[in-house]
Order: C-alpha cells, then sequence, then structure tokens
C-alpha cells in the first residue's frame, strides 16, 4: 500500500507559524496549482491545495518561502472525521507535506501582488 502525492505550483497566501494544542509548531501552505489541460473556453484553469506541514519542516516553510514563490512539495494524505447533520461523520482529507522542493529563485510574487486569487469555496 502507498500513500503519496506530488504538487508543484505557487502559493497564492502568506504562510502563518501557529501553535497545536501540543505545542508542536504547524503552518498551512496556500498552493494553486494549474491543470494541463484548456477547458472548454481555451483557458487553463487552476485548482487550490491546503497542505499543512508539521514541525521543522513549517519553520522551513517560513523563513524560505512566501506569496508567489514556486515550490513542489511531496506529502501523504490522512483521514479523518467531522461531525454532520443528524451526527452523521463525514470523513475529511488532509495533505500532509513531507518533503519541500525548492525551485528556480525567480519569485512570482510582482504577478501576484496584482491579483486577487481566492478558490471558489470557502476554506
Amino acid at each position: 500500500m502507498y500513500n503519496y502525492f506530488m504538487l508543484i505550483g505557487v502559493i497564492y497566501k502568506d504562510i502563518e507559524l501557529k501553535v497545536a494544542k501540543n505545542g508542536v509548531n504547524y503552518a498551512r501552505i496556500s498552493l494553486l496549482v494549474n491543470r494541463p489541460f484548456k477547458n472548454v473556453n481555451g483557458e487553463y484553469d487552476a485548482d487550490f491545495f491546503q497542505i499543512y506541514l508539521w514541525d521543522a519542516l513549517s519553520e522551513i516553510a517560513i523563513e524560505n518561502f512566501k506569496k508567489g514563490t514556486k515550490i513542489g512539495i511531496k506529502g501523504r494524505i490522512q483521514t479523518r472525521f467531522q461531525e454532520g447533520e443528524n451526527n452523521v461523520k463525514i470523513p475529511a482529507y488532509d495533505l500532509i507535506s513531507e518533503r519541500l522542493i525548492f525551485f528556480d529563485n525567480k519569485n512570482y510574487e510582482k504577478e501576484f501582488n496584482n491579483m486577487t486569487i481566492e478558490p471558489t469555496c470557502e476554506e
């Protein structure tokens, strides 16, 4: 069995360092990943992902990345359950980073400062 994801994209929100209830540092990267094909209107769509980084990886991300940075992330998918209506348990999936890949030093920040990028659904 193998649980693995690999994403390459651009950070579209500033990263904030947070502390979990157990005292461990974590951060969440908001990643915009372009789809490799055009939609019916001839345009490229993008997907938005929230990826969690724990402990040392979160600190590395805070020190080295900012909005507009192009990065790669390798990690695993973790399942948790949320309680919905009528006490029904609904699965939710978290993307947990295990490795960060630094790309070229080109920073896409100039492009992103002039754009408002928000996913179509609530976080």
